[in-house]
């Protein structure tokens, strides 16, 4: 059998999202959609994030964007995370950054912390 000196690319690839999940049992979750970008200034070595913006679903977009403890935290965990996103999905909302190559892949307790504080609003929202 002769081996292809050139395959293609098909398969699994190297890259990997963490999510974290909210349950939110029988909750009307349709309004949980948000986005988190950051606002930046600098370039390379110099760039840093100076603050946030939420966008969305007017209530939840709100809500976290005036919590201030929220939004400092988010200033250290986006600019490695490019951005976090709420999805709504039946029975729970999935949090979470972008793809990261396997090489780049690792637990980030502050991502976790922001997680945590963002699952609190979710969760305060659904009752």
């Amino acid at each position: 059998m002769r081996q292809d000196a050139l395959p293609l690319p098909y398969g699994t690839l190297g890259y990997y999202q963490i999510h974290y999940i909210v349950e939110t049992g029988e909750a009307d979750t349709e309004q949980l959609l948000a986005k988190c970008e950051p606002i930046t200034k600098g370039h390379f070595s110099e760039k840093r994030v100076v603050a946030v913006r939420w966008t969305g679903c007017e209530a939840v977009a709100e809500r976290l964007q005036n919590d201030s403890r929220l939004t400092e935290l988010l200033k250290e965990v986006l600019l490695h995370e490019g951005e976090i996103r709420l999805d709504p999905l039946d029975g729970h909302v999935r949090i979470y950054g972008k793809w990261n190559h396997e090489e780049n892949l690792q637990a980030n307790p502050a991502m976790a912390e922001v997680a945590d504080v963002i699952a609190g609003h979710i969760k305060a929202l659904v009752k």
